[in-house]
């Protein structure tokens, strides 16, 4: 029977597995990037890595033993591709969760009898969920590292992680998104690298991520359960909203040829904007509220900054913090529209933010580890 079976898988080398009814090679697929953490939520994570071949893959976790499991299956069927990405769901606010990623290789992809290879496991890592009962935390950001490996690691070197809860990039990792090889080898292997496989990443898209070959794809590696570059997080006693500011200039300008369409695009992100103001309740619960985006003056919106300023007014946000200008500036509530902190990073600068249920505290070096400024942000209501 045995001999039979293995002619029927397409006259394969006989490899079937004891354990199998099919024909199991034995060969082992390679992980090649990551795992890294993205998008962390108070009830789920989502966990992101590549092989060197096709595989269908799952992350098995758990508290203490690694005794549950998490595919990303769609529409009935597990993926079987180089890049895996897979949202643990089902969390409990505030645990840490020891994970590892496993991915099996699909030797030949058939409608019937597909022949596999044997599984790779990663090294087992942990993973802690946000919580917006935690009384106080502290998360650093950076911004505009534009493909400089050794400026982004130099940057988040200094960060003490046994303290810090997250990293946020603000955008501009890439010049524009040229190909695969760079959205690793650029960003996405030093981030994992930095954060130790242990640490999220909360990621706001910036303009130069919208140019190139790649930039249709990006949301491939830094899948967002959203589905879109902007959205809301808890932690802490921090509402986080996370805006997407988009390109800088109109959607006519010529280097484009017309291939973009952020007008419709913003305004339908204007319309999330002032919707999620008004009817989230964690926008009136939070002790604090912080933007996190890419541009300060809300990149192009076709001369209707003044709105997108009216509606972080209204939600009475305390902070935001962008990059893009690619220089240090502090502009501190009522010295132009804005009744909140704006704070703007430039690339080699590294913010660190502390907040508990009274105050932020906001402190920004250079690579050095010189302090450029403090400041604090004081809870506004009881």
């Amino acid at each position: 029977m045995l001999r039979i079976l293995c002619f029927l898988a397409a006259l394969a080398p006989c490899a079937w597995s004891q354990s199998e009814p099919f024909v199991v090679h034995q060969t082992r697929p390679v992980i090649m990037n990551g795992p890294y953490l993205l998008a962390p939520a108070e009830d789920s994570v989502t966990v992101v890595w590549m092989t060197d071949t096709p595989c269908h893959s799952k992350v098995i976790y758990g508290t203490d033993a690694l005794n549950r499991e998490a595919d990303n299956a769609e529409h009935g069927l597990l993926p079987i591709g180089l890049r895996h990405a897979v949202r643990v769901t089902g969390l409990d606010a505030g645990k840490t969760y020891r994970y590892r990623v496993v991915s099996t290789r699909v030797v030949k992809m058939k409608s019937y009898w597909p022949e596999k290879g044997l599984p790779v496991e990663s090294p087992v890592s942990t993973f802690t969920t946000f919580d917006r009962a935690k009384s106080g935390f502290s998360f650093a950001a950076i911004t505009d590292t534009h493909e400089d490996v050794a400026r982004l690691a130099g940057l988040v070197k200094p960060v003490d992680w046994n303290s810090t809860d997250f990293l946020v990039h603000l955008g501009d990792a890439f010049h524009g998104i040229e190909n695969e090889e760079a959205i690793w080898s650029k960003f996405l292997d030093p981030v994992a690298k930095a954060l130790a496989f242990t640490k999220p990443l909360l990621y706001a898209r910036g303009n130069h991520e919208a140019r190139g070959p790649g930039a249709r794809s990006l949301m491939d590696y830094v899948p967002i359960p959203e589905g879109r570059f902007y959205y809301a997080r808890d932690h802490g006693p921090v509402h986080f909203v996370v805006l997407d500011t988009g390109e800088d200039k109109d959607d006519n300008t010529n280097v484009y040829a017309r291939l973009n369409m952020f007008k419709r695009y913003r305004e339908e992100e204007l319309t999330w904007f002032d919707r999620h103001v008004r009817t989230d309740r964690r926008m009136s619960e939070a002790p604090f509220r912080v933007l996190l985006m890419h541009a300060p003056n809300w990149g192009w919106t076709d001369n209707q900054g003044a709105k997108w300023t009216e509606v972080a007014n209204r939600g009475k946000f305390d902070l935001a913090i962008s990059g893009h200008t690619h220089r240090f500036a502090l502009t501190l509530p009522g010295q132009k529209e804005n009744q909140y902190h704006q704070l703007v990073i430039g690339p080699e600068n590294l913010a660190r933010v502390d907040a508990s249920e009274k105050e932020l505290k906001v402190v920004v070096t250079a690579r050095d580890g010189a302090e450029i400024r403090s400041f604090t942000v004081v809870r506004r209501g009881p």
